[in-house]
């Protein structure tokens, strides 16, 4: 159990460790070139993310939504030309609001269609054999999307926990960059829900930070639930990478 939970805090150190550098960053191209460096040690060589375009959007407006590009350059111009994002079985289940999934258990999730089966066996032919894929909803409520890809990927339950830190923050960083401004006026949280969300960062869960704290379970979950309010987040992890964004927790 020691063990397990100092590889667990090593792990979390060098996440945090590649968040600052993320948060660093000033360009979208150098938040891929950290993302990489991170995704490489997972085996992935390629990664993209952004928004889901509106239904019916042309190309060029599907293109523009790309917040992050990391991805063969063939590819995505077959992808785009073909009209595939509204045929891939990983853009239907970003939209749904799904749970982060590798792409062996899209078959499980949601029916196989044929043209997405086809989409699946193409992207193969430029290394995109395995990947991760992380929905979540940005602060406008639209679906957005977060892959990463390439030969094989070795992702344990840790990694995968890790990566959804990595995407939630490197996604906001880049979005604010798109935007062409900072966030200036930090969200103000109480002790309380600074420590709460400390703890959370560490990947306690909320019956734990209760006992850590000598509260309640009810009262742990309700600051934990104010904490998401204030962040304008939808989830924990996601408040934890915004936190770190915003320098609320180091």
């Amino acid at each position: 159990m020691a063990r397990a939970t100092a590889v667990w805090r090593r792990r979390l150190d060098d996440t945090f460790e590649f968040l600052n550098l993320v948060q660093k960053s000033s360009t979208q191209q150098e938040i891929c070139r950290h993302l990489l460096c991170y995704a490489k040690r997972l085996g992935a060589t390629n990664l993209l993310a952004g928004p889901i375009p509106p239904p019916r959007a042309l190309k060029r407006e599907q293109v523009s939504h790309v917040l992050l590009d990391a991805w063969p350059e063939e590819w995505s111009e077959r992808y785009f030309s073909n009209g595939y994002l509204y045929r891939d079985p990983t853009i239907r289940l970003v939209n749904r609001g799904s749970s982060p999934f590798h792409w062996s258990e899209i078959d499980e999730m949601c029916r196989l269609c044929p043209h997405g089966q086809r989409i699946m066996d193409e992207a193969t032919e430029f290394g995109l054999c395995e990947g991760f894929t992380i929905p979540f909803v940005t602060l406008e409520g639209r679906a957005a999307g977060f892959s990463v890809a390439g030969e094989k990927l070795g992702l344990d339950s840790h990694d995968r926990l890790a990566l959804q830190f990595v995407a939630a923050c490197a996604f906001g960083c880049a979005a604010i960059l798109a935007d062409g401004k900072r966030n200036s006026k930090p969200t103000h949280l109480s002790p309380r829900q600074g420590d709460v969300l400390r703890w959370a960062s560490e990947g306690l869960t909320v019956d734990e930070i209760a006992d850590r704290l000598n509260i309640s379970r009810n009262t742990a979950d309700t600051h934990l639930r104010l904490v998401r309010e204030r962040l304008s987040v939808t989830s924990t992890i996601h408040a934890v990478a915004e936190a770190f964004r915003q320098g609320l927790i180091a």
